[in-house]
C-alpha cells in the first residue's frame, strides 16, 4: 500500500481514524466498568472476603480485554511499520499525547500482539511447582515453590498479571479513559481532529 505523498492524514478521512480507535476505547472502558462493578458488589455482598466472593474467570477477562484493546490503541499511535509512523506521530499530535504515554510500554503490544506465541514458550518449559489458572488477591508471598500463574490480579498493589508480564492497571486505565474522552468529543464535533481536545 502506497503511502500519502504529503503524509497527512486528510480531513475526511479524520472520521474513520476516530471511529476506529473509539472502538477500542469504547470496549476498554466499558471492561473497566464491569470489573469496578464486581468488585464493588462483591465488597458489598461479602465484606468479609470479598475476594473469594468474585467470579474469577469473568473478572480477569475484563482485565484482559482492557489490555487487548490498549495494545490496539497504542498500535494506532506508534505503528510498528515505518511506512505509517506518520500516521502515528499525527494522531498524538491530535490527541496529545507523548512519547512517554503508559500505552507506549512495548511489554504490553508485544503480550497482546504475540501471545499465542509466547503462551507456547511458556507452556513448553518445565513447569513444575504451584499452578494457578487464576488468582485473585493479594500478592503472594515466595514460600520456596515455584508458583505459575494464567491470570491474576494484586488486590495489594493494583496490578494485573498475564503469564510471566504484570502491569500496573492504574496508568494504563488512566490513559485510556483519557483518549476516550477526546475521542468522543472529536466524534460530537464533527468527526475532526483538534475539536476534542480538552
Amino acid at each position: 500500500m502506497c503511502e500519502p505523498r504529503d503524509k497527512e492524514i486528510h480531513p475526511p478521512h479524520q472520521a474513520f481514524y476516530i471511529q476506529s480507535m473509539l472502538f477500542n476505547t469504547t470496549s476498554a472502558v466499558q471492561s473497566l466498568g464491569l470489573f469496578n462493578a464486581m468488585l464493588a458488589t462483591a465488597q458489598k455482598n461479602s465484606p468479609e472476603d470479598p475476594y473469594g466472593a468474585l467470579y474469577g474467570t469473568r473478572f480477569l477477562a475484563e482485565l484482559q480485554n482492557m489490555i487487548v484493546h490498549a495494545g490496539a490503541l497504542s498500535r494506532y499511535l506508534w505503528a510498528a511499520n515505518p511506512n505509517h509512523r506518520w500516521r502515528g506521530a499525527e494522531l498524538r499530535g491530535a490527541l496529545q499525547i507523548t512519547d512517554e504515554n503508559p500505552l507506549r510500554d512495548r511489554d504490553l503490544r508485544n503480550s497482546v500482539e504475540h501471545f499465542d506465541e509466547k503462551l507456547d514458550d511458556y507452556l513448553a518449559e518445565d513447569i513444575v511447582g504451584e499452578i494457578f489458572p487464576e488468582y485473585i488477591g493479594p500478592t503472594p508471598t515466595p514460600n520456596g515453590v515455584p508458583t505459575h500463574i494464567f491470570r491474576a490480579y494484586y488486590v495489594d498493589t493494583a496490578r494485573f498479571q498475564l503469564l510471566d508480564k504484570i502491569y500496573d492497571i492504574e496508568p494504563i486505565v488512566a490513559e485510556v479513559a483519557q483518549v476516550h474522552s477526546k475521542l468522543l468529543n472529536m466524534d460530537k464535533a464533527g468527526g475532526m481532529f483538534g475539536r476534542g481536545r480538552t
